[in-house]
């Protein structure tokens, strides 16, 4: 009866001690699954949030995104055989993607596309993957798997838009505007289409077609909200009827905009100037350039610019000199700073040709100089050749005659498609054959339409 007691009391504890090894090790099963599952789980919170902070502001959610991406490789590495590997494996390329190491995505969208085919985020893979490319250069590339896309309803209103923006990248004004000119026939509607539409302006003014750009902008800012960046675009299309001529819808759209957000009033009140200033109205032109404000969008310098000029040829001389000197001196950041300290040592030796302070000054180097910074700072190729004409015309025995010549040759050619600069050429070969400047027309002849070097 003894050892029967004993036999049973012996089962009872290898059982029990069974049932606890049991118990330990589907624990730390459990426990295993535990820890990779919070690892990923971190992954995508961390993911999510930069998501969120990235929709706010771009840039915002890098450093999310990294935490993400180390929690996923994590998983990843540790874990392989886990049911959250293919997530993992897709929220690495997905942090790359969102921190634009495209070189870094890539391969990982390729990895998970071939290795994961059945994965409920393929789509977003390819989709991602064609973006990559696009982002890396490879154009062709990106709008061919793009194609691919457009059949999956849910990516291919963003990848029509996508392969359209691809031309636009690459700068191919008419296969751009042909592309988005069709994905606004097909999606008329929505956030997109509006981006598609601004795109679609700033393509047809970016190719030169200004009428073509007002006719977008005016569609566009019909259906627009009325947020910071829809102002933004008013001003953009006043500006283009300034441009065009059309004075009258340019006053009545800065109108409509003005009175609302700081920058862009002194952008408005500089065209209002500006159109004065065409008009005739040079008294009214003064008033209103004259009070435009010194702020974040630069429009003082320009403005102040404007004003020197005008008193400039009013024979205002002293006037005109203390405006350029503001420019250039609380200007500084502005492209007209250069051009205004030119234009004031050229007014000072004007009218104090014979003081002391005055000798040492050369007018042509001066006026060659304010060519320069008028091509070069402004992009004003056409004031610029006013400015080198003055140099070939009024100190033909300068050093820089032949400079400005070549200049003239350079931008009549490159800039305004102008065939008389091949006129200017045989005139520089004629005054001065053995120049640099000479020289270096030679290369202007028979080349295939790129510039051998600049206008200096």
């Amino acid at each position: 009866m003894m050892r029967t007691t004993c036999k049973k009391r012996k089962f009872k504890k290898s059982a029990k001690i069974r049932f606890i090894i049991s118990f330990l090790a589907s624990s730390f099963a459990f426990l295993s699954g535990c820890a990779y599952f919070n690892t990923y789980y971190n992954a995508e919170r961390y993911y999510k949030e930069g998501l969120n902070n990235e929709e706010k502001s771009k840039g915002s959610g890098r450093s999310l995104f990294q935490k993400s991406l180390e929690k996923a490789v994590t998983v990843a590495k540790k874990y392989p055989d886990s049911r959250w590997v293919d997530d993992a494996f897709f929220l690495i390329a997905m942090n790359y993607y969102w921190m634009e190491r495209y070189d870094k995505a890539l391969p990982q969208f390729e990895g998970f596309i071939e290795n994961f085919p059945e994965s409920p985020y393929i789509d977003e893979a390819r989709f991602r993957h064609a973006l990559a490319l696009i982002e890396q250069g490879r154009y062709s590339e990106g709008r061919v798997e793009l194609n691919d896309i457009f059949p999956i309803r849910k990516y291919s209103k963003k990848a029509r838009f996508a392969w359209a923006d691809a031309f636009r990248k690459e700068k191919d004004w008419p296969s751009a505007s042909k592309a988005f000119s069709d994905f606004l026939e097909l999606y008329p509607f929505g956030e997109i289409s509006n981006e598609a539409r601004i795109n679609l302006a700033e393509i047809e003014l970016a190719g030169g077609d200004t009428l073509n750009a007002i006719k977008v902008y005016e569609r566009y800012l019909k259906r627009a909200e009325t947020s910071k960046d829809n102002y933004a675009r008013g001003l953009t299309l006043a500006n283009l009827y300034y441009i065009s001529g059309s004075y009258s819808n340019s006053s009545r759209t800065l109108k409509q905009i003005s009175g609302r957000y700081p920058d862009i009033d002194e952008q408005a009140e500089l065209i209002k100037g500006k159109i004065a200033l065409v008009e005739g109205d040079t008294s009214e032109a003064l008033k209103i350039l004259a009070r435009v404000p010194r702020g974040s969008s630069g429009s003082r310098a320009e403005a102040f610019y404007l004003v020197a000029n005008i008193f400039e040829q009013q024979g205002k001389y002293e006037l005109a000199i203390s405006y350029y000197d503001t420019i250039s001196t609380s200007e500084t950041k502005s492209n007209y700073s250069a051009i205004a300290e030119r234009k004031k040592t050229l007014l000072e030796s004007r009218i104090s040709s014979d003081t002391t302070d005055q000798a040492d000054i050369d007018p042509a180097k001066e006026q060659f100089l304010l060519a320069e910074s008028y091509l070069l700072s402004i992009g004003d190729a056409r004031r610029a050749l006013a400015e080198y004409e003055k140099v070939s015309e009024e100190h033909p025995e300068s050093e820089y005659a032949a400079k400005s010549m070549y200049g003239i040759i350079w931008i009549k050619r490159y800039k305004l498609n102008d065939p008389s600069w091949r006129n200017v050429y045989e005139k520089l070969l004629e005054r001065y054959p053995e120049s640099q400047a000479a020289k270096e027309a030679l290369n202007l002849l028979n080349e295939d339409g790129t510039p051998q070097g600049d206008s200096s």
